[in-house]
């Protein structure tokens, strides 16, 4: 009886950890909405001390060809550590889904403090316009 109580004892500490990990990882989320253009962009940094200064969405196309969507994406480094980010962008698709891309920011080395860096991400989004709803996310390097 008394092993059955601290197997029990055991089991509620670790799901009691769990539960306090997984609300600290929810509080580092950062989200917020940006307009750009006639686009609305829902930005959200997880896990990292960033934030998204603007995001300037595009198409590239040649003659006339429907073409990819690129973003430009100016993320600030608000930690006190040089840090490096993935940035995941995604356009939404008229039957609903989602096609995007991702990159590491800054290419090489890490962002120092305080410092800005241009993300110009290439995502697999096809269109002839941009998508009226676009996420950006912010996240700790693979």
């Amino acid at each position: 009886m008394k092993t059955a109580r601290l197997v029990w004892a055991l089991f509620g500490l670790i799901l009691l950890d769990l539960a306090a990990g997984s609300s600290l990882y929810a509080q580092s989320v950062t989200k917020k909405t940006i307009e750009a253009g006639n686009s609305k962009v829902q930005v959200n940094v997880m896990g990292v001390s960033a934030e998204i200064v603007s995001v300037k969405p595009y198409i590239k196309a040649k003659d006339g060809k429907k073409g990819n969507l690129w973003l430009d994406v100016v993320v600030k480094n608000t930690g006190a550590e040089p840090q490096a980010y993935s940035v995941f962008g995604q356009g939404k698709t008229m039957s609903g889904g989602w096609i995007g891309g991702s990159l590491k920011a800054p290419e090489t080395g890490k962002l120092d403090p305080g410092k800005e860096t241009v993300a110009r991400l290439n995502t697999r989004y096809k269109a002839d316009a941009v998508p009226k709803e676009i996420r950006v996310d912010v996240l700790p390097p693979e």
